[in-house]
């Protein structure tokens, strides 16, 4: 009970009134109301103020509600306060700050009221409708934002393709500015950049990049475009070695008018012309448009200095939204997790703050952020959601070097949080870095791009804060969609002794490349225990480590990967882990996957079942201890898990959990509005395009997505100035020697997995003396099968079996090879145009191997045991 609602109890029972259970003798009670919209109460040992907020004032904002409680304290800096916050929008256009002097105070919305803090701005403009039925309006070209909110929903800022990505050819860099930066020039294909040719110098320079590599994203500006030769250039970092832009990393390009063609697509140009495509259903002038002026709502900061917390600062019932992120000229390079993005809601130096049943959404960083030197705080039965990043964050990516400074202690339980990553895709839903003895219980976590709840922070066996934290009962679904890699529904990272994992539900994770996994110990990931956990419906399977020590994982339900079950990518000279009293189910072809069968692992005590009964253990799990059973699931294809009966788990000690108690709880409004959040279609993204190419050398690059084998000690392959090129002046050289490492040195390869079709590849060469060379087409069989092939040896040109005709020394002439594919498969075709001659064709040659079917190989091989060099021009490849 409050004192707001003691003053409103006669005087005859406030003496007989208890707080916390102690009674609490009123020698004097003080009535102050509605003066600057305050109520005072003063007992003898302890004082609680009530403040009124609401739009017709006199207080008509959390801060003016903060900036009164500074002046009251001038003269009783003891007394606690609440205040009551009236229904009504409440904008602001800069976060409100907190601090040291602000704790021991409840902000929380009146009794039946639902108050709104937003950093959005409405967009009262007259709007008109063109030709094409694009809507459009006037806004002060001086306000930019990235993001905005029609009628309660996030736009989708104009960008191509709608879903999913192009995928691009190959990233050339240059270090430039004395090494400190780096230009990036992209090859993709033309026609998926088309549109870039409509826009001039100053509209070009407003497109953004949006590049999705593995677990990382790339958002740039565009520099330069030029769409006949399919470039896109920017400037930014330097590409981390380990996770570049490569051929076939996706990207999608954001912000120009001439994408606007998808319902809820929208464009503002720089001078302050907004353009919007219609939703269906939606009328011109009766829809809401709402833009942010913001990049946070609330900033609540210690004094470290001082060593002065904010503390005991509590939020109840409130709603805040639309805080908007401006994307910097130099754009965000890509981090792990997006964590370089701060949050709409950002806390250092706070103990026990508390956020429970308030919600925070439509904002385009993270919810929320316990950073620095934060403890004992709270987030709890809050709904998060609309996200540009993920939810919640505990903790730092340093180790600080005061204790202070450090966070632990935070507990996020019961809480919703879902539609994250809408503006940086590789946030992660809950993070915990640099931070111990947190408990992560209990929540919806849903409909992200990347990884549902992250833990630890260190690659390695490195110090690590990240220990005794509790992730518990969490229900993590609709992860990954098909836009990233290497992800789990619950990710570890280093060192965490004491972490348990236990009582999760986890299902529908799917990457877009590999690592869909549920369960997932990632480097150096120690001493953790994952127990009593439900996984299912996964890309890659339930499992799995990359390396680490001394973890256990047992007693969890492992089901129905798709590509594989459980998987151990590193063996080290120490126990990676113990693997028992686990039930395995699945209907797919692959149990293990990865490296097994050695002493740094213990697989023992464990159920495993496919409907179709073959199952061999033999890769992984020789333990003798483990059993081949039908587990007897009431009905697992419809994601029904309890036990008919546990005749068969009792054989491996197996333990029954309740596979329903993960995810929120409570109220059943709560459990329903969890239950009832629309999720997507769990898609694939589309595979990338066949290899294509035409390559004349002249950038100085090697073909798009080729791999080289050279003796580097002898010969090589390089590109070199050749005025007597076919065309240009460049052109690739095969330089070969006695005694290669390998008799097949040097060689260039392609991997163009080409598997329906007709494939054609061109190529002008020019064979020096004594030059050997060959060009053949594989599949990826083991052993391989070799489809066509040509042999350019002493002036003649063959196939394995057959001679076909003299072919010149020292002189350039051309050759292109077609073969079938698939069902037409079976025979191939050689043109041969020599210099002033007419082509030459061998029609219907046999290839070698009758079964080949698929190019997922292609040779360029100098196969001469000799001095000897060839050269390479206008490389195409079709299909």
């Amino acid at each position: 009970m409050s004192f707001a609602q003691l003053s409103l109890i006669p005087a005859s029972r406030q003496n007989r009134l208890q707080t916390n259970g102690i009674p609490v003798m009123l020698k004097s009670l003080i009535w102050l109301t509605m003066i600057c919209g305050l109520e005072s109460v003063v007992a003898a040992e302890s004082a609680e103020t009530v403040l009124h907020v609401s739009p017709q004032g006199p207080l008509r904002s959390i801060s003016d509600a903060r900036d009164e409680i500074r002046r009251l304290r001038s003269d009783s800096p003891e007394t606690r306060f609440r205040v009551l916050i009236a229904s009504g929008r409440y904008p602001i256009d800069h976060p409100i700050e907190f601090g040291p002097q602000d704790g021991q105070v409840i902000y929380q919305a009146a009794e039946g009221a639902a108050p709104v803090v937003s950093a959005g701005q409405l967009i009262t403009g007259s709007w008109t409708v063109d030709d094409v039925g694009i809507w459009g309006t006037q806004v002060d070209p001086s306000w930019k934002f990235d993001s905005l909110w029609i009628d309660g929903r996030r736009g989708i800022r104009a960008r191509e393709p709608d879903r999913f990505f192009h995928y691009m050819l190959r990233v050339k860099e240059v270090l430039i500015d004395n090494a400190t930066r780096a230009r990036q020039t992209i090859s993709v294909r033309p026609e998926d950049i088309a549109q870039l040719g409509e826009l001039d110098e100053s509209q070009l320079k407003q497109v953004q990049l949006l590049a999705f590599h593995n677990w990382d994203t790339t958002r740039r500006f565009l520099d330069q475009a030029d769409v006949e030769s399919g470039q896109l250039i920017t400037t930014g970092q330097g590409m981390k070695t380990w996770n570049p832009l490569t051929l076939n990393s996706g990207y999608r390009i954001e912000n120009f008018r001439a994408a606007i063609d998808e319902p809820g697509e929208w464009y503002l140009d720089p001078t302050g012309r907004l353009s919007y495509l219609p939703r269906p259903g939606q009328v011109i002038n009766q829809v809401q448009f709402v833009a942010p002026r913001s990049e946070k709502l609330l900033l609540i900061q210690g004094d470290f200095d001082g060593n002065k917390p904010v503390q005991n600062l509590q939020f109840q019932g409130l709603r805040f939204e639309h805080a908007g992120i401006i994307t910097p000229p130099q754009g965000f390079e890509p981090s792990q997790a997006a964590s370089p993005i701060e949050a709409a809601v950002q806390i250092d130096g706070g103990h026990e703050v508390i956020f429970s049943d308030c919600e925070i959404g439509h904002v385009d960083g993270y919810g929320i952020w316990f950073r620095e030197g934060c403890r004992d705080g709270r987030v709890e039965r809050c709904l998060i959601h609309d996200l540009g990043a993920g939810g919640v964050r505990i903790g730092e990516t340093r180790i600080a070097a005061e204790d202070f400074r450090r966070t632990h202690r935070i507990v996020v339980d019961n809480n919703i949080v879902t539609r994250g990553g809408r503006v940086f895709p590789c946030a992660v839903g809950i993070w915990i870095g640099h931070s111990g003895h947190n408990q992560v219980t209990h929540n919806e976590i849903a409909d992200l791009f990347y990884t549902g709840i992250s833990v630890g922070w260190r690659w390695g066996y490195g110090p690590s804060l990240a220990v005794s934290n509790r992730i518990e009962y969490n229900h993590i679904h609709h992860i990954g969609q098909g836009q990233l890699s290497d992800m789990g529904g619950i990710y570890t990272l280093g060192p965490s002794p004491g972490t348990v994992v236990n009582g999760n539900r986890i299902h529908d994770i799917e990457s877009w490349g590999y690592g869909g996994w549920g369960l997932y110990n990632d480097e150096g990931s120690s001493d953790i225990v994952m127990e009593n956990n439900l996984v299912y419906r996964t890309k890659s399977g339930g499992y799995h480590q990359h390396y680490g020590r001394n973890n256990l994982i047992q007693n969890n339900l492992f089901a129905l990967g798709r590509e594989y079950q459980v998987r151990r990518s590193r063996i080290e000279p120490h126990l990676s882990f113990t693997y028992q009293q686990n039930i395995v189910y699945w209907n797919s072809t692959q149990l293990f996957n990865g490296h097994w069968g050695d002493d740094g692992v213990i697989v023992r005590r464990n159920l495993y079942w496919r409907p179709d009964g073959n199952v061999d253990l033999q890769q992984g799990d020789t333990s003798n201890q483990s059993i081949i059973a039908d587990p007897l699931f009431v009905d697992p294809e419809q994601d029904d898990f309890r036990f008919q009966n546990l005749s068969a788990a009792k054989q491996i000690g197996f333990q029954a959990f309740d596979t329903t108690a993960a995810g929120v709880y409570g109220n059943i409004d709560w459990i329903d509005k969890a239950r009832s959040l629309p999720m997507p279609i769990m898609e694939t993204a589309p595979e990338p395009p066949p290899l294509a190419f035409a390559e004349d050398f002249e950038t100085g690059q090697f073909p798009v997505g080729s791999s080289v084998a050279v003796d580097p000690e002898r010969g090589g392959i390089e590109v070199v100035e050749n005025l007597n090129s076919p065309s240009g002046t460049k052109v690739l050289k095969f330089t070969d020697t006695p005694g290669q490492a390998q008799r097949y040195y040097p060689m260039l390869t392609l991997a163009p997995v080409h598997q329906e079709g007709i494939t054609s590849c061109s190529f002008a060469i020019r064979l020096g003396p004594d030059a050997v060379f060959q060009h053949e087409w594989r599949d990826a069989n083991n052993p391989y099968r070799i489809g066509p092939s040509l042999w350019f040896e002493q002036g003649q040109l063959r196939t394995p079996g057959k001679f076909l005709m003299q072919v010149p020394v020292d002189q350039w002439f051309n050759v292109q090879i077609t073969a079938g594919l698939g069902a037409k498969a079976g025979k191939y075709d050689v043109a041969v145009k020599l210099v002033g001659q007419d082509i030459v064709s061998f029609n219907e040659l046999p290839i070698e191997n009758p079964d080949w079917e698929s190019l997922d190989w292609i040779g360029f091989v100098s196969q001469a045991d000799a001095d000897a060099v060839v050269l390479i021009d206008d490389v195409r490849l079709e299909h």
